[in-house]
This record gives structure tokens, C-alpha cells and sequence, in this order.
């Protein structure tokens, strides 16, 4: 007889707990995913222990103790069981959770890719935009001569040279600075001597190189214009 009296009734599992916390409540599962907003699937799932009828454990976890927590239960010792819970499910069906855990680590990895990914290319965009910068403030300035044209005959020996920088430069035209205006714009007055003439404007900012650029013109003097010289053809 003392073999039967000391046959041990089965412990309550996490789901009879459960299920117990909620008949005390005189609640329905129905009535439960109402008042809760979760799908009486899952608070069914969770009273029968499938593991493998629960959404990610994080998830399910919350629906937990939102569960636990409105038929006034303690939420935290539940949570405790069902972890526990989770082990086992892990050690009796491999296939279910393991591969969830996996997707979640991978989403969760996805995330910090795409964060990854998006801190490169804003880098990317910045390195850019700097080299930009930097080589824009080292390039020698565009140099744009208006006046003379290359390659004319004048027969005054005062020409006046001008053009433009497209940016606020020092500017020397025949090695003679020039200051330009407020929009790079200058102009000078040149002397020029007899025969071809190499007119030279140079630019250049604090931190480029020099830029240059070049004009020809031939000074060609009629000499009728100069007394005592004959003009007829020899």
C-alpha cells in the first residue's frame, strides 16, 4: 500500500499553469485574444506548449507577458517558465525554433548591413564632395582673354588687353599685375613693339597653380604715315 500512496502526481507543466491562471480568472481564450489583441492561436499555443505554433521567441515573449499580466499573474515567472519551455522545445523538435532563431539573427544582421552600408556611402558621398573641394581649391584658375584676338595685325602701338578669371585670382599680364573687379573681370593698356608681339596673362590663387595663357599680335606701322619714307613698291 505505501507504494501507491507515495505514487507522485505529475508535475504541472508551463502550459497547465497557464491554462490554471486563466480558469481561475473564469476567462475564456476567446475573450482573453479580445481583451489583449493576440491571436487566440498563440494564448492557445502557449497553454498547449507548441513551441512550433509561436511566433519569434522575442514576440512571443511580449504576448507573454501581456497575457500574463491581464489575468493579474506575474509576468516575469512565467516568462522564466516559458524559457525553460523553449529549451525543451528545442531538444524535441530541432527543426522548428533553431530555424527561427537563425532568421531573426539573420534580419537582425540584415539591419546592421543595410546600417553599414548607408554609413559607407554617406562616408563615400563626403570623401567625394571633399576631394571635390580640395581639387577645385588647388586647380589653376580658368583664364578667358576677350580682347585682343589671337593672331591680329594693329598698327597703334597701345592695345588694351581684356578678359576674365572664373574666380578671385592675382592676375599679370606681361608680368605687370592687374587687379580685377569684384566678378574676376580686368583690362589694361599694353605697349606694344614693332613686329609680332607674345602677350602673356597669368593667374593664379593662394593655394593653386599658375595658369597661362597667350596672345599674338603683330604691330604693322604704315610707313606713309612716317615722313621722309617712300612708299613706292621696290
Amino acid at each position: 500500500m505505501s507504494f501507491f500512496v507515495r505514487n507522485l502526481k505529475q508535475e504541472e507543466s508551463f502550459g497547465d499553469k497557464l491554462r490554471a491562471l486563466r480558469r481561475h480568472q473564469n476567462r475564456t481564450l476567446r475573450e482573453m485574444s479580445e481583451v489583449t489583441k493576440i491571436q487566440k492561436k498563440y494564448l492557445e499555443a502557449f497553454e498547449l506548449g507548441k513551441c512550433e505554433n509561436l511566433p519569434e521567441p522575442i514576440y512571443a515573449k511580449n504576448f507573454l507577458k501581456k497575457y500574463v499580466a491581464a489575468l493579474g499573474g506575474d509576468p516575469e515567472y512565467f516568462v522564466a517558465l516559458f524559457e525553460e519551455k523553449i529549451k525543451k522545445c528545442d531538444l524535441v523538435s530541432p527543426h522548428r525554433l533553431p530555424a527561427q532563431r537563425t532568421r531573426a539573427s539573420a534580419f537582425f544582421s540584415a539591419h546592421r548591413l543595410w546600417k553599414f552600408l548607408l554609413g559607407s556611402v554617406f562616408v563615400a558621398t563626403l570623401a567625394i564632395y571633399l576631394g571635390w573641394q580640395v581639387t577645385r581649391l588647388l586647380a589653376p584658375p580658368e583664364i578667358v582673354i576677350l580682347e585682343p584676338a589671337d593672331g591680329i595685325e594693329v598698327q597703334s602701338a597701345s592695345l588694351v588687353v581684356k578678359g576674365s578669371v572664373n574666380r578671385e585670382s592675382e592676375i599679370f599680364v606681361n608680368n605687370t599685375r592687374v587687379v580685377p573687379d569684384i566678378d574676376g573681370n580686368f583690362s589694361t593698356k599694353i605697349t606694344l613693339e614693332r613686329g609680332l608681339n607674345i602677350i602673356t596673362v597669368e593667374a593664379n590663387t593662394k593655394h593653386s597653380k599658375m595658369s597661362t595663357a597667350y596672345r599674338r599680335v603683330v604691330l604693322n606701322q604704315n610707313p606713309v604715315n612716317q615722313p621722309g619714307l617712300s612708299t613706292t613698291p621696290r
